[in-house]
């Protein structure tokens, strides 16, 4: 098994948990940044994220009822989310919700932060190898 990336929305896949969210956001009672980069207001996604999608199948994009309880209590940041399953089962943060935040609902500023965040995970694994 390989490394997987799992992008974690703060919403449950549900009808009554789409429509809950959906209520939510319009009155400002409910916010998730994951959201914000691949759906915004459309229930149905961005179709900038659409696209990104295809040239990005490596990610899986999840939501927190589809995680099971032992997922739950393994990560280490608050959803939502982008965290790298290794191999052993083990979860390694890549963006928290800050840094999702940070991206303003932009998936190309996403891309960015997740190609970098890649990067340093690949310079701390090499650094563990070699020593």
């Amino acid at each position: 098994m390989t490394d997987q990336i799992l992008a974690i929305y703060d919403a449950d896949f549900t009808v009554l948990g789409e429509i809950a969210y959906a209520i939510g956001k319009v009155t400002g009672t409910r916010q998730c940044s994951l959201c914000d980069i691949s759906h915004g207001l459309n229930p149905f996604g961005k179709k900038n994220w659409h696209q990104y999608c295809e040239t990005r199948p490596d990610i899986e994009w999840i939501h927190r009822n589809d995680l099971d309880s032992k997922t739950r209590t393994t990560l280490s940041s608050q959803l939502p989310c982008v965290v790298l399953k290794d191999s052993a089962g083990g979860y390694r943060t890549l963006l928290n919700d800050d840094e999702l935040g940070a991206c303003n609902g932009d998936v190309t500023q996403f891309d960015k932060k997740l190609s970098q965040a890649l990067a340093r995970h690949v310079a701390m694994s090499d650094g563990v190898h070699a020593s």
